[in-house]
């Protein structure tokens, strides 16, 4: 079965923004198929700007390691559109994904629908239908005009880190940026907010402290570092060592950390200290840090993958590989979309790679051109993709090196089929 998401009627992703927010578009949509949110079991909704999907992965894969079913809602998909809708822990089938999207464009007729609107829609329909014990949804856009954010009474929220990104539609400083994320919070729900920068806190205390929403701080209520070979956890209640999580990098301890201290809350679920370690080095999540394995590679050589999209992303890979991959030459294959600062998120990586190459992302319309990346930062080759940059990193090189993919996840399709 062929399933094709952009239906007729219904206006193109890259079309004008249809009018009213996306929240009030998808309570309208909603209320047309029969208010399927009020059917879902307890939602814990995360915001934020880094992390979010990562977070998702460690809470999944601790609460199933419990035993408990899991729905989970995030985007966008890296493979295939079913990865978004998973229900009680499975890809939702193709033939459930079309009939739910189809229920939803009858019902819409011929209201001005924007595309993620419509599959969120679509996708509390088909969470309504399955039996689970919870449900763990992804803000898209964030704030409180996403499309996510349609539920009054969520059983939590986590707010993983805020940093500079969709700044056209949040504004140009993290004052501003963290307010609308704050529309996360609600009335009296408590929420567990992930490693900030301090100059946000007050922002965050005052957005939460108007609707009386309890906020669980990093470094204040919790708090994660290193240990060597594994990872320490500590709140209230004291400190516990566990191994290190399986997705790379000390950001990745951090959301690690946002899922324990989600877990410490939710009174209800009954998790141990084996179920967090089972899922800590169990979790898995397309994208992040990725090892892609390229027989065309000259033996030695390692192809990676990256889909961090902002400056935040950029600051914690490059902190990554500056630490453990000082064994062979790093260079960096970037291909980024529209909208993003070109020059914030290469500067990270200028001084600890051999060269920096510029890629289209081929599937999507919205990106920058090689070109215009190699003239946004000095010392950048444009190439026509990915296979073009590693021909000459190749051709170039003459000991064995690493080779990473960076700047969009919808790169990795690309990356894995060079």
């Amino acid at each position: 079965m062929s399933i094709t998401l952009h239906m007729p009627h219904w206006p193109k992703p890259f079309g004008p923004e249809p009018s009213g927010t996306p929240s009030q578009r998808t309570r309208t949509l909603l209320k047309k198929l029969g208010n399927p949110e009020l059917g879902l079991p307890p939602v814990i909704h995360v915001g934020g700007t880094k992390g979010k999907g990562s977070t998702i992965a460690f809470l999944k894969a601790m609460l199933e390691a419990a035993g408990y079913k899991v729905h989970s809602y995030t985007s966008p998909h890296i493979e295939k559109f079913n990865e978004r809708i998973c229900l009680a822990g499975h890809a939702i089938s193709d033939a459930e994904l079309y009939e739910t999207l189809e229920a939803t464009r009858l019902v819409a007729g011929d209201m001005d629908v924007g595309f993620f609107d419509a599959t969120t829609a679509a996708a509390m329909l088909a969470f309504s239908r399955h039996p689970a014990d919870i449900l763990l949804m992804e803000m898209g856009l964030g704030g409180i005009v996403d499309a996510t954010n349609i539920l009054d009474n969520p059983f939590l929220t986590i707010l993983t880190t805020v940093s500079y990104d969709h700044m056209e539609y949040m504004g140009d400083t993290l004052h501003a940026i963290a307010g609308f994320e704050a529309g996360l919070f609600k009335p009296n729900i408590p929420s567990v907010i992930s490693y900030q920068h301090p100059d946000i806190w007050e922002t965050l205390e005052q957005k939460a402290g108007a609707i009386k929403s309890p906020l669980y701080f990093y470094g204040k209520h919790w708090r994660t570092r290193t240990t060597g070979d594994g990872m320490l956890f500590a709140d209230t209640h004291g400190e516990v060592k566990l191994p290190l999580p399986s997705l790379l990098g000390a950001h990745q301890i951090v959301n690690a950390g946002n899922a324990i201290a989600a877990l410490s809350l939710m009174e209800n679920f009954e998790v141990s200290q084996e179920h967090v370690i089972r899922g800590l080095v169990q979790a898995q999540w397309k994208g992040r840090l990725e090892h892609i394995y390229n027989r065309a590679l000259p033996v030695g050589c390692e192809l990676w993958f990256d889909g961090g999209h902002n400056m935040a992303a950029s600051q914690a890979i490059s902190l990554f590989t500056a630490e453990h991959w000082q064994d062979k030459p790093l260079y960096l294959i970037f291909g980024t979309t529209q909208g993003k600062d070109i020059a914030s998120m290469l500067a990270p990586f200028a001084d600890i790679t051999q060269h920096i190459y510029s890629v289209p992302v081929q599937s999507e319309p919205k990106s920058y051109s090689a070109e215009t990346i190699a003239d946004a930062f000095s010392g950048v080759t444009a190439c026509e993709n990915i296979h073009d940059a590693l021909r000459i990193i190749m051709r170039d090189s003459d000991t064995p090196f690493r080779a990473l993919v960076f700047g969009s996840l919808y790169l990795w399709l690309e990356a894995n089929h060079v």
